[in-house]
């Protein structure tokens, strides 16, 4: 595991720097052109941010986060 100011490998020894902690908010967007997605509501896609929230929360870098939530946002 990775102390401050160290690198650490992966098992496929790809090198991980620390993340600074001024990085509290990672937004983003996702576009699709998939017919089927695209008419999905936003009760769907927050299915899907919960189930990847869940995904971070119990994945290999879990104990690298405080807390983890993700929101949907539409026009």
């Amino acid at each position: 595991m990775a102390g401050a100011g160290r690198i650490c490998a992966t098992m496929n020894e790809a090198t991980i720097s620390p993340i600074s902690s001024k990085y509290t908010l990672i937004p983003g967007s996702i576009s699709t052109t998939n017919v089927v997605m695209a008419t999905w509501p936003r009760i769907m896609w927050q299915s899907v941010m919960d189930r990847a929230i869940r995904m971070v929360a119990m994945g290999p870098f879990a104990s690298h986060f405080f807390s983890a939530t993700g929101t949907v946002g539409g026009n």
